[in-house]
Parts: C-alpha cells; structure tokens; sequence
C-alpha cells in the first residue's frame, strides 16, 4: 500500500525507524516512523488516533503547571519576555489569548502577568481532569480536540505551544485556528525541527523528537512555512530556540534502551534525575550553537496573510 506524506501529499516515503515508547511506557509495541524524501517531513504511521487515553495518561507532563525548580523559574521568566514582546505588537485595549493543549492554564497565567490588558483566557484540552485547576485560575475551558474547537470567541494571540506535532492533520489545525484569530491577532507556533543535530544523531536509535508515540508530524523550517501559506496564514518570523528536552530525551532513551537506566511507568523519563543536569547543559549548548546552526526547536510567530 502507498503510503502519503501528510503534509505534501508525496508518495515518496521511506522508513526511517520502528519506535517504542521509552519516555512513558505506556505501550510496549514499536511504531513506525517515516520520512519524506520531497520534503522531508517525518510522520508516524498509522496515526494511533483511536489510542489518546492510552498514550497521555494523567501522569503526562503537560498535565501539570511548573515546579519550583530554579531551571522553571528561569524558563517562566523567558516565556513572560516572550509573551511581552508579542503582545506588545497587538493593539486593542482588552486582548483575547487562547492555549491550545494548555492543560491547567499556567502559560495563560503568564500572559496576564507579561501584559494587563490580558482579560480573557481560554484552553482547548482533552484532559477534563485539567479542568478545574484552569477554571480555578479564570480560564474558560474547553474539553476537545483542538480540530473539533468550536467557539464564537475571537482570538488576539493563539498559544501553540509544543502541539501541531501531536496531531495527524496539522494543516487542518491552523485553518482552524486562523478563522478564530481576530483581524491583527497572531499565532505562535513552538515546534521541534527535524533539521538539526540531535535528529541526524539519533534517530536510528532513540531521538527525543519522536516524543514517540506522541509526536506525529515533525517539520523543518521550509516544510512549515509551506504549510502556513496553504492555509491562509504568512510566518511573520521563525526563529531557532533550545531545545534541552529533546536533547535529553534522545540521551536518557538511548541509555535506557541499553538497559543502562531504568524507566518505566510508575517512573517515567521526565521524573529521572538524570533530567535536570541534562536540561541545564544541553540548554547551553543549544544557546551556544544557535548563531551557527539551526537547534532543536523552532518557533514561529503567524498572521493573516491578508488583512482588512
């Protein structure tokens, strides 16, 4: 059988590795993980969409805001500088800002504290169990994939954060999401980027950008404004940023696949504490790399292609 890129629609694809879920454990089959040759997109096959309860349990990361740690505290600071300078570049007195797969809200809090005209909130999220601390926090809620999002609210700024990845029909996704952004809002896009190190280092073996099976659709920098134009959007700017997780993922998967550590489901990956160290040092090598190189992560900030 043919298999199709999801993104280009090019028959052209090859199997680049069989993947089993060492971050979580939540499935001892392998997967499998194909590349593109005509764009080099990287795709999961078959899409797992009937098993989402199964490979995001509770104990999902995301399901959770930040700890205490001082690596969290920093990273919060940089979202709230993040957060400030997109905002600032929206006009309107009352700004409306959507997070999709934001779980229990946290960034949404960053939002309000980086600009005060922040007064509406809201979450697209699969997990109800999210709810209550969102709610708690003056988020409104909203329990569905964020293909099936629908709502009357127009949007100023839509957090996508570490999500198009996650989902089979990404080019669908931000159709979506461009008919919710209001005339000057804007989307931003944080993905992993297939074209970089840590990729070409690891994926014959275990490369934490396969998030496998959770990660679907991975793109690079060409492929992903591509898919932008398709879908009524222009990338206003892309930008290289760390990516410390996916590098310690592709390490702490290795090192476990040899039986060298032990990670299973009532200690996942991200509770080893081999994590922090590994976050701490490859977040400075990425920095260090990324005048030269193209990193881990991208983030892209979207608009209209047209406005009135």
């Amino acid at each position: 059988m043919e298999i199709i890129c999801p993104l280009c629609s090019s028959p052209k694809t090859v199997l680049l590795n069989q993947v089993c879920d060492v971050e979580l454990r939540t499935s001892s089959d392998a997967f499998d993980y194909r590349n593109c040759k005509a764009c080099d997109a990287i795709f999961i096959h078959p899409f797992p969409v009937d098993r989402l309860a199964e490979i995001y349990p509770d104990s999902y990361y995301s399901m959770a805001g930040p700890n205490e740690s001082i690596l969290e505290k920093i990273k919060s600071k940089l979202d709230r500088r993040l957060l400030s300078r997109i905002l600032a570049t929206i006009p309107g007195s009352s700004l409306g800002v959507l997070d999709v797969g934001g779980g229990s809200g946290w960034m949404l809090n960053q939002a309000r504290a980086a600009e005060s005209r922040v007064q509406y909130t809201a979450v697209v999220d699969l997990n109800e169990k999210a709810r209550a601390s969102a709610e708690s926090s003056g988020h409104v809620f909203h329990r569905s994939r964020v293909e099936d999002l629908q709502t009357e609210k127009k949007f100023d700024l839509i957090l996508l954060l570490n999500v198009i990845e996650h989902v089979a029909d990404p080019a669908g996704v931000l159709r979506n999401l461009a008919a919710l952004l209001t005339q000057h809002g804007k989307i931003v896009v944080k993905t992993p980027n297939t074209k970089t190190l840590d990729r070409y280092l690891f994926q014959h073996s275990y490369w934490g950008g396969y998030h496998c099976p959770r990660h679907w659709v991975l793109f690079n920098k060409d492929n992903l404004v591509l898919t932008v134009r398709d879908c009524g959007l222009k990338a206003a700017s892309i930008r290289y940023t760390q990516g410390a997780p996916q590098w310690a993922a592709s390490v702490l998967g290795v090192l476990a696949k040899r039986g060298w550590i032990r990670i299973d489901r009532e200690r996942p990956m991200h509770h080893h504490f081999l994590v922090s160290p590994m976050l701490a040092f490859f977040a400075v090598v990425d920095y260090i790399r990324a005048p030269f190189f193209p990193t881990a992560q991208m983030i892209a900030i979207l608009e209209k292609s047209s406005r009135t």
